[in-house]
């Protein structure tokens, strides 16, 4: 600065008016060179802040989604087991009935349909926070806000199967025996719960022959039916997040 102070003052000095215009038009022309270069380093720097903080975006959304896939492909296989082993009990219904049949072994299938518990903390918290427009991929975007509407969809599905369940419940309550049920199932599995046989001489096998069970369990198996498709729809939706997640990851390497 002091030697851009003496040149002025010997400009001035010498009378040279047209030098120090010159001059002058030429250090405001460096101040502003200086001041679009400073603007540049600090918008690359934001920029690079901005692309880190995106990067650790898409790695924790890719863990949350990569468990989102893993529950949904186990909750499926479910869905479509007990959809199989309902349809079985159908078969064995009223004039179908066969005393070589044991309804012991599938009743469970009608009333444990499973709920998908989504992992959302972080794309939650990245909404919440209006951080979704980091990710600079509007499909993804587009995607992200999509999920949970489709959660909310597979909620309400999920919520009427429920209801048919508490209704095979109680009926089976009513008119069968749970602790046959429970001891034949425990007899299977490696479970150490030794459940005994019922104290009463009863067949579960009679609720066969009842027009009531056979409704229930048909309504059982077309609310696991509109339940798997919810169920595929969300998981398609995951596989689609994860895969625009990837791609953008990839760039980024």
């Amino acid at each position: 600065m002091k030697f851009f102070r003496r040149i002025r003052l010997d400009l001035l000095s010498e009378k040279q008016t047209i030098k120090y215009l010159k001059y002058a038009v030429g250090e405001i022309v460096l101040v502003v060179i200086g001041i679009l270069i400073a603007l540049q380093i600090n918008n690359w720097n934001e920029s690079n802040k901005k692309s880190k903080l995106e990067h650790e975006i898409l790695y924790n959304l890719k863990v949350d989604f990569q468990l989102n896939q893993k529950e949904l492909g186990e909750i499926i296989e479910t869905t479509e087991s007990n959809m199989d082993k309902s349809i079985v009990i159908l078969n064995h219904t009223g004039d179908k009935y066969s005393g070589n049949f044991l309804l012991d072994s599938l009743v469970n299938a009608t009333v444990s349909g499973p709920a998908f518990s989504a992992q959302n903390g972080f794309l939650n918290d990245l909404i919440s926070s209006g951080n979704l427009g980091i990710l600079k991929n509007a499909e993804l975007r587009s995607k992200l806000s999509s999920w949970g509407p489709y959660l909310d969809k597979l909620a309400r599905r999920e919520f009427y199967l429920e209801e048919t369940e508490s209704k095979l419940i109680e009926f089976v309550t009513k008119n069968g025996s749970w602790l046959n049920i429970d001891n034949y199932n425990s007899s299977k599995s490696k479970s150490n719960l030794n459940i005994p046989t019922s104290g009463f001489e009863i067949s579960n096998n009679k609720m066969l022959l009842s027009l009531e069970f056979e409704n229930l369990v048909e309504n059982s198996v077309i609310y696991h039916s509109s339940n798997l498709r919810s169920q595929r729809e969300t998981l398609k939706l995951c596989d689609e997040i994860l895969e625009l997640i990837q791609l953008e990851i990839d760039k980024s390497i």
